[in-house]
């Protein structure tokens, strides 16, 4: 009878989650940390990323820093001392971020980072998209809208120091034209507000300024929206935008106006790939099939582009 009893108590235990039945002092609590809940790109990622989380039966928990590197910093945290089982996140700063891993470490809370990454290659591991590539995509494509204007005029978003991702894209850009279009003058600036009326401010400005500007290039999606906006409001609707992250907004715009539409491209990052992937590396690190052998141990994928020739039937998820 005792040995019965045992093999009851031992069943009841066991909890169902997700399809997949799991001991209970095996069901972990996976903490996202994306970049700015407000913006789509980090949205659809902690969704999808929180998703399979649950199918495999643990719980998952989604903090916003809103874009501040000091947020994020102190969220990671708070998460150690909670004693979370594992933490998905985005570095909003590369080099402070090599600090908050060295934390989780010496906690033994496995990390994973995707799209901007510490700047040491420290995570257990870590997921992006090749963001150099997508630079040099996004030239390209500004110089097939100009018809190959040699002496165009673009303005470019500058990259942002502490994002890495940034800088990636905003190389690619210039290293193509460099090579390809060297009489092409690249304009460069940025604002300190990053937020959508930011950017709105910051091209209106531009294009007052450059008048006879040609084209945009912006490395993120509200940035991209924002400065189309913007042109359009001011009248400029012979101005090219290439822009980034090939979100849903952009696809329905190139949509409803079509092959005229001066959207004219965008290279993208399919953010529940990505998220998949993230969910996918955090369960073979805790069950010891994979580790990181290294800084250039990085899962790197090849952007998508999104254009106005291709709106119709582009999805950046299959």
């Amino acid at each position: 009878m005792k040995k019965k009893l045992v093999c009851v108590m031992l069943a009841g235990v066991m909890v169902f989650a997700g399809g997949n039945v799991v001991s209970a002092d095996e069901a972990k609590t996976i903490a996202i940390v994306p970049w700015d809940m407000s913006q789509a790109f980090a949205a659809q990622f902690a969704q999808v990323a929180a998703e399979g989380i649950e199918e495999k039966g643990w719980k998952a928990v989604t903090m916003d820093p809103k874009g501040d590197w000091t947020t994020e910093f102190t969220i990671i945290e708070n998460l150690i001392t909670q004693k979370v089982d594992g933490i998905i996140y985005t570095a909003i700063d590369a080099d402070g971020a090599n600090d908050a891993v060295a934390l989780c470490k010496e906690a033994g809370i496995p990390i994973v980072g995707y799209d901007c990454l510490a700047s040491d290659g420290v995570e257990d591991a870590s997921v992006r998209y090749d963001d150099y590539k997508g630079g040099e995509m996004a030239a390209e494509q500004v110089m097939e809208a100009l018809g190959g204007k040699e002496d165009a005029k673009i303005i470019i978003y500058e990259e942002e120091p502490s994002i890495a991702s940034s800088g990636l894209r905003v190389k690619g850009f210039r290293d193509y034209l460099d090579e390809n279009f060297p009489k092409v003058e690249i304009v460069g600036n940025r604002s300190a507000d990053r937020t959508a009326d930011g950017c709105y401010t910051w091209a209106t400005d531009m294009v007052t300024t450059y008048p006879d500007a040609d084209a945009f290039f912006c490395w993120w999606n509200e940035c991209t929206m924002a400065t189309y906006n913007a042109l359009q409001d001011a009248g400029k609707t012979d101005i090219y935008v290439v822009g980034y992250d090939a979100m849903k907004e952009q696809q329905e715009l190139m949509k409803s106006v079509g092959e005229d539409c001066k959207l004219y491209a965008s290279p993208g990052m399919s953010a529940a790939k990505m998220a998949n992937k993230c969910v996918e590396f955090m369960g073979q690190i805790f069950d010891g099939s994979y580790t990181r052998s290294g800084a250039d141990d990085i899962y790197q994928m090849t952007p998508e582009l999104l254009t106005v020739h291709n709106a119709k039937d582009f999805d950046i998820d299959k």
